[in-house]
């Protein structure tokens, strides 16, 4: 088997027909396909070519089909068969229609289409973390759509907690290229600024790995509680209303005063103003109560008339001589302002220098410059530690496998140029003794733990995604 586009029209294990190749990436391939049977409706089938790992896939595959939930796609079955004397295995999967990837191409998404994304990889990466599993390739062409909901592909899983961190931190590359059509993304990229919120926090706390699955389902809904805290608010509104009700009824009483509304702002003032001359305080009081009792009986009496202009002269008297008599005495406090300028300049100048700690700003913005530095170079300083380690029991030997050859040389080909680029990765052709099959490993012979490690850097370094480890201690 050379290239698998030339499968397509050829039928597996006798029941699933390969349609069109939907897509391949190294030694796995989709392909549109039926059920068969009186229900024969279309599904995807998945095929891997395992040479020396098929018990390990058909595994993996078998726990990724026990997994139940809406947003991870369903494998209804998995198999092995040979196709062209290669062992394949296959798992057939729900229909697929198309993928993110494919739609991101054309236009980028909106807020709406993007919450829909975050709350399926949520979903569906929370299920495969809590069975003690990782995905290993979350990003666009990972999210698929299949009929009305979008789902993530579950026939790539690993039966192993050592990706989930990388799974978290796919959820905001995948939301970043959402938003900009962008694949490649900073921790300082500037144009994170301008994805809408909440989107724009999560990207940054999920790619930095400050956050987790939690963290990140609470921030795609806080406008729920919002809307739900408005109702409970106007109930105690009620209970003060009643109180002011029956205090206010009574103060209608004093409507006669209403007819004269003039006397009342001079009595306010006389006593207000009148304060330093007792003679004045006692004799408006009088006249005022009885104009108020007199109000109908003596309105005609020329005597009250005469009364109440002499309460207003006096009133504005008292006023004119309030206000010459502040005139006089500002002159004295005058100069005390006129000596304090020169002082209050030399004191003004110390404060000029207090907004010196502005510079505050630039202190916050260096952390995340220096984390990103930190996370790309600890990786660096693992793959010597993890190459040099070597399996203290010598029945557990793992190693991880990135290319398989039927051939010594082409195999010793690969091993030159991957170690032009990545020396530190320990590249080796390795003889499995298979009838004149040969493996491109990395990282020498591990345990198991070390293994899953090296798997990652060498994928994170370019190797392909479909690498892994198995145990050659058998």
């Amino acid at each position: 088997m050379q290239f698998w586009n030339e499968l397509e029209g050829q039928t597996i294990d006798g029941l699933y027909p390969l349609r069109r190749l939907v897509r391949s990436e190294g030694r796995s391939a989709w392909f549109e396909t039926e059920t068969g049977g009186p229900h024969n409706t279309p599904a995807t089938i998945s095929l891997t070519e395992a040479l020396t790992d098929a018990d390990e896939v058909v595994a993996r595959l078998q726990a990724a089909q026990q997994l139940k939930q809406p947003n991870l796609v369903t494998i209804t079955k998995v198999g092995q068969v040979r196709v062209d004397n290669t062992l394949v295995v296959y798992a057939v999967m729900e229909h697929i229609e198309q993928s993110l990837s494919d739609v991101l191409q054309g236009q980028a998404l909106s807020p709406d289409e993007g919450r829909e994304v975050a709350e399926a990889l949520v979903g569906a990466l929370t299920a495969i973390h809590q069975a003690g599993m990782s995905h290993g390739h979350v990003e666009a062409a990972s999210v698929l759509a299949t009929e009305e909901t979008v789902k993530l592909r579950s026939d790539c899983l690993h039966r192993t907690t050592a990706g989930q961190a990388d799974d978290v931190a796919g959820i905001g590359t995948t939301l970043f290229h959402a938003f900009t059509q962008r694949k490649g993304l900073t921790a300082t990229d500037a144009q994170i600024n301008r994805i809408p919120a909440p989107f724009a926090e999560i990207i940054r706390n999920s790619f930095a790995r400050r956050w987790n699955l939690a963290q990140i389902s609470n921030a795609l809904k806080p406008a729920l509680p919002v809307a739900t805290a408005i109702p409970p608010v106007p109930p105690p509104a009620p209970t003060p209303a009643p109180a002011p009700a029956p205090t206010r009824a009574p103060a209608p009483t004093p409507a006669p005063v209403a007819p004269r509304p003039q006397p009342d702002p001079v009595a306010a003032k006389v006593p207000v103003k009148t304060a330093p001359i007792p003679e004045r305080l006692t004799t408006p009081p009088i006249p005022l109560a009885k104009q108020l009792e007199l109000t109908t009986e003596d309105e005609d009496d020329p005597v009250v008339a005469k009364r109440r202009p002499i309460a207003l002269y006096g009133a504005l008297a008292v006023v004119v001589l309030a206000i010459l008599g502040w005139l006089f005495l500002r002159p004295s406090s005058a100069p005390a302002p006129a000596d304090t300028p020169p002082q209050t300049t030399t004191q003004a100048a110390p404060p000029a220098a207090a907004p010196e700690p502005a510079p505050a700003p630039p202190v916050a913005q260096k952390p995340s410059a220096a984390k990103p530095s930190a996370a790309i170079s600890t990786p660096k300083s693992r793959p010597a530690a993890v190459a040099a380690a070597t399996p203290s029991d010598g029945r557990a030997v793992w190693r991880v496998v990135a290319y398989t050859y039927r051939g010594q040389t082409k195999a010793q080909d690969m091993v030159a140029r991957i170690g032009e680029k990545h020396s530190d990765l320990g590249a080796e052709v390795f003889d499995p003794g298979r009838g004149g099959v040969y493996l491109v490993t990395v990282g020498g012979a591990m345990d198991h733990d070390q293994a899953t490690k090296m798997l990652d850097k060498a994928r994170r370094d370019g190797l392909p995604q479909d690498s892994y480890v198995q145990n050659f201690s058998k």
